[in-house]
């Protein structure tokens, strides 16, 4: 639909007049030429226009097409909202989500009704959503790791049942792993109870880890160091710290070790290397204060 014809069928649902709408900023004849495509409005004219018949610039400005597509994606968000998951995907059953908010959108839909598919023993439709999921949210910029892991725990659980599992399940669990959720979630509780001196809390944290990432393996070594210091076992607080130290480490895990290190050589009567580690922290810290002065 051209703006001409959107502009003269809103005025004819409207009941108005040509002049009605025209008022004091265009003539009759020119909003006639308007409407039928013969000429085109300024953007001063077309508020005027906007404003007369009750109406947005953008709706006017828009097409068919994107009217359409708009109206679409508000169906599928209340769809969505009321948890009408099969409904909502199929909106898009002719059309395929394409903008990042629809994939997105798709993608939580299609993973969730592979789940439910998977518990109902419909493994062909639960296999196909899971795909599917996989797919759209790949392709959005706001892609989620939750719907990942979700849609690849429902196709290694399928894999699992027709007794084919290797290739699906370490999918799934690299997917886990990479995610480091649970890793990371273990070492904040262990940070935690360590400053509220609550060492067996710490360890068992910490002995809740069932993998460890590559990752995260300085800083775990970090806290286990952190946690036998604390139980004053310093000659096992150094091993950790030492094994660590020959991890590249970010800025923070860095000094929690000059710390710790500097604690048990002073601790074991080291103090050469005590005053080292002392050292190698002024040193950072003073970096920081030259970073923070620019």
């Amino acid at each position: 639909m051209t703006l001409g014809q959107k502009l003269r069928q809103t005025r004819l649902s409207k009941g108005l007049s040509q002049s009605q709408v025209a008022g004091d900023c265009v003539t009759r004849n020119m909003l006639s030429q308007i409407e039928n495509d013969q000429a085109s409005p300024s953007m001063r004219t077309l508020e005027h226009l906007a404003q007369a018949l009750g109406v947005s610039v953008g709706w006017l400005l828009s097409d068919e097409q994107t009217d359409a597509a708009m109206e679409r994606m508000r169906r599928a968000r209340a769809l969505f909202r009321e948890r009408k998951y099969e409904e909502c995907l199929a909106l898009f059953a002719q059309d395929a989500p394409g903008d990042d908010e629809t994939l997105l959108l798709c993608s939580i839909a299609a993973e969730t009704l592979a789940g439910q598919m998977l518990l109902d023993e419909n493994i062909s439709r639960a296999k196909e959503l899971a795909g599917r999921a996989l797919e759209w949210n790949r392709k959005s910029l706001y892609a989620s790791a939750q719907v990942q892991t979700g849609a690849l725990d429902v196709l290694a659980r399928i894999a699992i049942l027709e007794k084919n599992p290797d290739e699906a399940v370490e999918r799934y669990k690299a997917c886990y792993l990479e995610g480091q959720n649970t890793v990371r979630y273990h070492f904040t509780m262990a940070r935690f109870h360590l400053q509220q001196e609550h060492i067996q809390a710490a360890e068992r944290e910490i002995w809740s880890i069932a993998e460890l990432p590559e990752a995260s393996r300085a800083e775990y070594l970090i806290l286990r160091g952190k946690i036998a210091a604390k139980r004053e076992q310093y000659e096992n607080a150094a091993l950790y710290f030492h094994q660590a130290e020959e991890i590249p480490l970010g800025r923070m895990l860095e000094r929690e070790l000059y710390e710790g290190l500097e604690v048990c050589c002073r601790e074991l009567g080291d103090y050469q290397q005590a005053y080292l580690y002392a050292s190698k922290q002024l040193a950072m810290q003073k970096e920081r204060e030259r970073e923070d002065a620019l």
